[in-house]
């Protein structure tokens, strides 16, 4: 596949020719031993949406898509085909990477601050629970503050949206980042072009002055921040952890103009071409990224996490995707709301082109990260969710999780001025087990059950067919819930909160 380019390596060159960040390129005199850590994640990339194919055939989307560096990470790395954000919407899985706790536990379980929606009052048969408006604070125990304890730089560069704006959480650094490149309070970027937002825009993106004469694309540039910080970390005699958050390919759609051509010479609607140019652009920045580390010679002692905080947006935004052969999309309990792509590139760990099939999910970082680093999590651990995954990335040592995977979005929530054409989303909790799935909706007080390894599409309720299968999981998913005091929604009748799932 012809590789797309675009004007990172030379705009770099330019910065540095001027002086604006000039860094040395020798290498550390001193071994390090532990690792450097690269979190690569992608704000509502669905599964689909790469020419890397994550199921068992290849997509008409993975065809459309080009990511040709996603296919080198899969060639040199793990890839995850059941890999979940721990939530369908975007703050609750970021906050569940910090800390390892489901959305249920911690209580963050929309995105924040929510949102004004227009599902009338009247037609919310439920209110939604008293949930962590705010999201994380400085107070919270995340695996960065651990990793600065045992030796580590870390940084944050891209979207952030721990914690609402005036709180601590809005501020990486008060969650155990030592620098904080264009992270804030918001979840999406104002415009993808320079001044990316307007000054008394709450969406506008910070720190990015530099590129005002340039107008780069705004994952462009936060490319080249994140190649010249590689670069200062990598000349420090201190592994690093770069949590390199790209606010694509979230809304606004809007192309990148010099990727975007070719897709509309495919034939594919505006908005479809103009999101592919803008997914294109993101593994443009995957690239750039690996690149650097092989010029600083250091990518055999760095590992590269890739992965998606929800799945794909379909139904907003003129259709820019699809998630088939998954079901619905950003913000469902469907499949195409919560299985996202995820990759594991690990020098010397993990065997190259391999694939693994287990279910896997955000909160699963927090121990995981812990242990690549060389720290025991034992010793910091309040009650998390997230399971160790290096047994499944080196192939030694054992995984069980004979819990499931549970989720929980006690919510309401519809496209403002778009409820005539889609319905809008209503509170569910559901759990995976093994290849069956229960989703559970408030409303009705009613479950479906799918069987994921025959029917990945969720077409046929099998709870008629398998009804203990289906108590079983909902048995499960209560005891979790209950365990975790989860929040549920509040009747409206007589104010009282919902029960649990139950069959």
């Amino acid at each position: 596949m012809k590789k797309l380019t675009i004007n990172i390596s030379s705009y770099i060159s330019l910065i540095a020719c001027a002086g604006a960040l000039l860094f040395s390129a020798c290498t550390t005199s001193e071994q390090q031993t532990q690792p450097n850590i690269i979190l690569f994640l992608v704000d509502d990339m669905g599964w689909t949406d790469t020419s890397v194919p994550f199921g068992k055939t290849t997509t008409p989307n993975n065809k459309y898509q080009k990511t040709p560096n996603m296919e080198l990470m899969a060639q040199q790395g793990i890839k995850f085909t059941s890999a979940y954000a721990a939530s369908p919407v975007c703050s609750p899985t970021r906050c569940s990477i910090l800390t390892g706790k489901n959305p249920a536990r911690s209580q963050i379980t929309n995105w924040i601050p929510g949102q004004e929606n227009d599902v009338p009052e009247s037609e919310q048969k439920l209110f939604i629970p008293d949930w962590n408006i705010n999201g994380l604070t400085a107070a919270d125990i995340t695996f960065p503050k651990i990793l600065q304890e045992h030796g580590y730089t870390t940084a944050h560069i891209g979207k952030a949206h721990f914690g609402k704006t005036g709180t601590s959480g809005a501020d990486p650094k008060q969650l155990g980042f030592d620098y904080n490149i264009a992270g804030h309070h918001a979840g999406h970027p104002a415009s993808y072009y320079y001044p990316y937002g307007k000054e008394d825009s709450g969406y506008k993106v910070p720190d990015m002055e530099e590129f005002a004469k340039d107008s780069l694309y705004l994952t462009d540039a936060l490319t080249v921040k994140a190649t010249q910080l590689i670069e200062k970390l990598s000349n420090e005699k201190k592994p690093f952890f770069l949590n390199f958050a790209h606010y694509a390919v979230h809304t606004p759609i809007q192309e990148h103009k010099e990727l975007v051509q070719q897709f509309i010479q495919e034939g594919k609607t505006e908005a479809e071409a103009k999101y592919a140019s803008m997914v294109a652009s993101m593994d443009n920045s995957l690239g750039a990224v690996m690149n650097k580390l092989n010029e600083l010679k250091i990518a055999d002692n760095t590992i590269i996490i890739f992965m998606s905080d929800n799945g794909g947006l379909v139904t907003h935004a003129g259709h820019p995707t699809t998630n088939a052969p998954l079901s619905d999309g950003k913000g469902t309990c469907r499949e195409g709301g919560i299985r996202v792509p995820m990759m594991v590139k690990w020098a010397g760990k993990v065997k190259p082109g391999t694939q693994c099939d287990e279910p896997v999910c955000s909160d699963d970082f927090f121990p995981t990260i812990l242990q690549m680093a060389g720290v025991s999590p034992v010793t910091y651990l309040e009650a998390i969710d997230g399971k160790d995954l290096t047994p499944l990335l080196t192939g030694k040592g054992s995984f069980d999780r004979p819990e499931g995977l549970c989720f929980h979005y006690p919510h309401y929530w519809a496209w403002k001025g778009l409820r005539d054409i889609y319905p809008s989303i209503k509170p569910f909790s559901s759990i995976r087990m093994g290849k069956w799935k229960l989703c559970y909706g408030y409303e009705d007080e009613k479950a479906e059950l799918f069987d994921l390894e025959n029917d990945i599409a969720e077409k046929h309720n099998l709870l008629d067919e398998h009804p203990e299968i289906a108590k079983k999981l909902c048995t499960q998913l209560r005891s979790y819930l209950k365990s975790v005091d989860a929040q549920t929604p509040v009747d409206r009748h007589s104010d009282m909160h919902l029960a649990y799932p139950k069959l």
